[in-house]
């Protein structure tokens, strides 16, 4: 298998949409190196791996005890109000030699229930069969159980190491990895098998106490049905009481609830409306005081224009005409005159003598308005000024805010006349307010009762235990009960079976097991001639280490690096135990080991640990020197940068710059 891209679409810290290409560069380049500061999101991208292929059976750092819709729900990046998320993987697989490109997409969305959409492509088609049956296609490609082998956090190996604790540890990985918790669990429905049968079979010594026993049973059995009936009918009130409190709410809503309790906020603006309405009809009735009426006779005032001109030329031809009366005589005494030759005074004298007569005649025109020159300057002011049309557009701004107030004021008055009565809405907050402590009241019940029946399913396991230990006692007992004893006893054959069985593959793989994790820890630590031999007991599952003159090492020999050096040479070895090409995630790498040790991971583990491998890094870890012995093995390298200012984690190619120059 080899990982091809991941990408990841608000999810964790990772907010909007990032692809991350995995491909390796070329064989002997297999390491995709991830640097990170702590909280960066490094464990995010293991756990997006793990979510992607297994769902809710991901073994995430995330989740805890979390359920699985409520893991699913954290997980969608909150910084930017994002309500939905997604985890993508592209990888191959090739399958009786034929290479397959497969993309699985699990995507979510948060609301009132968080569901998931998964679906598979196989070489970019939808494959429907492989996306609804998941679960089991996924354990041909990349089994659950052996997942901990290549994809696992770094800090959280060292029970391997643990001699007093591996045991454990080692029996849930070799079983797993050699597929023998089939066997356990078949074991484990025979014997079931046997414990239905055995009921049956009583021996006169054990009556009373059976009896007794299946009475106690019976009588639980009994107090459960009964608590059940009381929960479903609990359950029903509840679903009950909820469609009540929601009906009320919605008639709460329907007459005006919403209003009733919105009346002093509607009272407020309903007041403040009112009086900058006054505000507006104050100013439009100063503005009616000024010259803004004038606008409805502006073709009057152009004609009383036009007269004031005419009567101030006829004042002009008046004033004219009596300068020329009181000059003439002088005019035509004038000494030049007197030259002239006589046709031409008299030419002159006509002229100056109908001159007059043309003022005299303008001058006679009758004066009605008679205005002085302030009155003609106001007048032009009013006619061709500005005054007037300013005053005009503010009446016209003036008489709109005053229809709009208006329309404000009778809406907010319509809204307070439908504002009900106290009286009239107080029955129904009453019985809205009493439901709801019904429905609070309720849910308790619902959750004692469902406790109540969880403890009655607690003391009938625990007495069903005992009945079957008695059962087993009676069994024997009774064998002569033919076919159920001849059930029994094939049934215990077929356990004795699988249990040689299970110690058979054991003896024919641990040996292997234990050459390959020995040879892998001695590549690992510095004092190679530290451990020479190392042994799995196939029936306690002890890890037992050897020295070099055949001694017996304890764990307190083991320095604490070396303990979690030999932890990692565990997973390696199991790892190389499987014959699986698959890819290696490795989160937090180096953990709490020394400079030493760190080195020789560097050096021996990492380039060979598979494939593919993935190191996600601090810059604690993998520094500037250990980078340097790396980089010929580094096909990729990118660095999780988490951008305060948009809090979110940021995925660049590049490690860490002082470690990378």
């Amino acid at each position: 298998m080899i990982l091809d891209e991941l990408v990841l679409h608000d999810f964790g810290v990772y907010g909007g949409r990032q692809a991350i290409t995995l491909t390796p560069m070329s064989r002997d380049k297999p390491i995709i190196l991830f640097g990170g500061l702590n909280g960066g999101g490094k464990t995010t991208l293991l756990d997006a791996l793990q979510l992607a292929f297994y769902g809710a059976r991901a073994d995430c750092a995330g989740r805890a005890d979390l359920a699985y819709d409520e893991y699913l729900r954290r997980s969608v990046h909150r910084q930017h109000g994002a309500s939905d998320a997604s985890v993508e993987v592209a990888f191959r697989y090739t399958i009786d030699g034929e290479t397959q490109s497969w993309r699985l997409t699990r995507a979510w969305r948060n609301g009132d229930n968080t569901r998931e959409q998964f679906q598979v492509l196989r070489d970019g088609k939808l494959d429907k069969a492989a996306s609804e049956h998941w679960g089991a296609q996924v354990e041909d490609l990349l089994p659950a159980r052996i997942a901990p082998l290549f994809l696992f956090d770094g800090e959280k190996v060292e029970g391997y190491a643990d001699l007093n604790e591996a045991p454990g540890l080692i029996r849930t990985a070799i079983q797993n990895l050699l597929g023998l918790d089939i066997v356990e669990r078949l074991a484990a429905d025979l014997n079931a098998l046997e414990r239905r049968h055995r009921g049956d079979l009583k021996t006169p010594a054990e009556a009373e106490a059976l009896t007794s026993l299946r009475a106690d049973i019976d009588r639980l059995t009994a107090d459960r049905v009964r608590v059940n009936q009381a929960s479903a009918s609990q359950a029903v009130e509840v679903d009950n009481l909820v469609k009540e409190v929601k009906l009320l709410d919605a008639r709460y809503e329907r007459e005006g609830g919403a209003l009733f309790q919105d009346r002093s906020r509607l009272e407020a603006e309903l007041a403040v409306s009112e009086r900058a309405l006054e505000a507006l009809r104050r100013s439009l009735r100063d503005a009616a005081a000024g010259s803004t009426p004038l606008k409805l006779i502006s073709g009057l005032l152009g004609e009383v224009a036009l007269r004031a001109s005419d009567e101030e030329a006829a004042r002009r031809s008046e004033t004219t005409a009596g300068v020329m009366a009181d000059e003439h005589a002088a005019l035509i005494a004038h000494p030049a005159l007197e030259a002239l030759p006589s046709e031409a005074r008299k030419a002159l004298e006509a002229f100056a003598q109908d001159r007059r007569e043309q003022l005299d005649r303008a001058a006679a025109m009758p004066r009605v308005l008679n205005l002085d020159a302030a009155g003609l300057a106001a007048l032009d002011a009013l006619t061709t000024g500005e005054e007037l049309e300013a005053a005009t557009r503010q009446s016209a701004d003036l008489l709109t805010q005053t229809r709009q107030m208006r329309e404000t004021v009778e809406h907010l008055r319509g809204l307070l006349a439908s504002v009900p009565a106290e009286a009239s809405v107080g029955d129904l907050i009453s019985a809205r307010d009493a439901a709801r402590d019904q429905h609070r009241i309720a849910a308790f019940e619902a959750g004692r009762l469902e406790e109540e029946k969880q403890r009655l399913e607690r003391e009938i396991q625990s007495l069903r235990d005992r009945e079957a230990k008695l059962l087993e006692v009676t069994a024997r007992a009774h064998f002569e009960q033919e076919d159920i004893g001849r059930i029994l006893n094939h049934s215990g054959r077929v356990r004795d079976t699988l249990g040689r069985f299970r110690e058979a593959v054991i003896h024919r793989h641990v040996t292997r097991i234990e050459q390959l994790v020995l040879d892998s820890f001695q590549q690992l630590v510095r004092k190679r001639d530290l451990v020479r031999g190392l042994r799995i007991d196939p029936q306690t599952f002890m890890l037992e280490l050897t020295g070099p003159r055949g001694e017996i090492i304890t764990a307190e020999r083991l320095s604490a690096g070396e303990r979690q050096l030999l932890a990692i040479a565990m997973l390696w070895g199991l790892g190389r135990a499987s014959g699986r090409p698959l890819p290696m995630v490795i989160d937090t790498p180096l953990g709490r080991l020394d400079s030493e040790h760190r080195a020789r991971l560097v050096a021996n583990y990492f380039p060979n640990a598979s494939h593919q491998v993935m190191l996600l890094s601090t810059d604690e870890e993998i520094t500037r020197d250990h980078y340097e012995a790396l980089k010929p093995s580094v096909g990729r390298t990118y660095r999780l940068r988490y951008d305060e200012d948009e809090a979110r984690t940021v995925v660049e190619d590049g490690y860490f710059a002082a470690e990378a120059a």
